[in-house]
């Protein structure tokens, strides 16, 4: 048996007896998500009706290599639609547009970049108030392109970074947590992906990505949340 072999099955059999967690399930709660209640919030537009078929949407998603046009607008509106179709919960619910294991919703959402009028900065997406919390400005030698080992990966204006907040899930569902933060976190990426090419922007995922690199810029506590997926996004 290969590695991957050895822990595709050690996960699954880990579901079998709830091995590692903490809580009983009933009492883990659903909905969760970060906030910053002392940074600056913008609240976001809502989001736009998408016009294109689903069919178009599909046949029309690539990965792109290239920049976008950075004369096209980056505004508030062409934000709000992206991360409120994809990512925001639903009115009146704890849901949102993706399927999470146990509605726990480990993954977190922050984008580092240029948005609108702000200064280059970090940002994280509150899916409950449909808004953006800017965390920190970037630093002035700040280049983008050293959060990849290949910088040619990176000619993009901003980078959507997930991250899994492991406790969360593994709370009822002990080490397979791992599994399904995994699976949401590709749900989330299917969704910004095709709301992105309805959009016309440029998106592209990367998963190779500097992990030491996302951890300083964004200061997060890696036993506790790590980053697990990125998508970099231009105009």
């Amino acid at each position: 048996m290969s590695f991957l072999s050895h822990l595709h099955t050690d996960l699954r059999q880990a579901r079998r007896v709830r091995r590692g967690a903490t809580h009983a399930p009933e009492d883990v709660p659903q909905g969760l998500h970060k906030s910053y209640p002392r940074m600056e919030l913008t609240e976001l537009p809502p989001p736009a009706a998408i016009q294109a078929t689903l069919s178009h949407i599909l046949n029309s998603r690539i990965s792109y290599r290239d920049g976008g046009d950075q004369s096209r607008s980056n505004s508030l509106d062409t934000w709000g639609t992206l991360l409120g179709l994809a990512l925001k919960k639903r009115d009146g619910s704890h849901k949102r547009n993706y399927p999470s294991g146990g509605a726990l919703y480990p993954i977190e959402t922050y984008i580092i970049g240029t948005i609108a009028n702000f200064a280059p900065s970090v940002f994280h997406y509150n899916p409950g108030k449909h808004a953006l919390e800017k965390l920190w400005e970037l630093p002035a030698d700040f280049n983008i392109k050293d959060l990849a080992p290949s910088p040619q990966d990176l000619l993009f204006s901003s980078i959507i970074v997930f991250t899994a907040v492991w406790e969360r899930s593994s709370a009822k569902y002990g080490d397979f947590a791992y599994t399904l933060a995994l699976l949401e976190a590709g749900h989330m990426s299917e969704n910004i992906l095709l709301a992105a090419t309805a959009l016309k922007l440029k998106s592209r995922p990367m998963a190779g990505f500097d992990d030491d690199a996302l951890v300083s810029l964004l200061d997060l506590d890696p036993p506790y949340e790590q980053p697990v997926h990125t998508i970099t996004v231009s105009f």
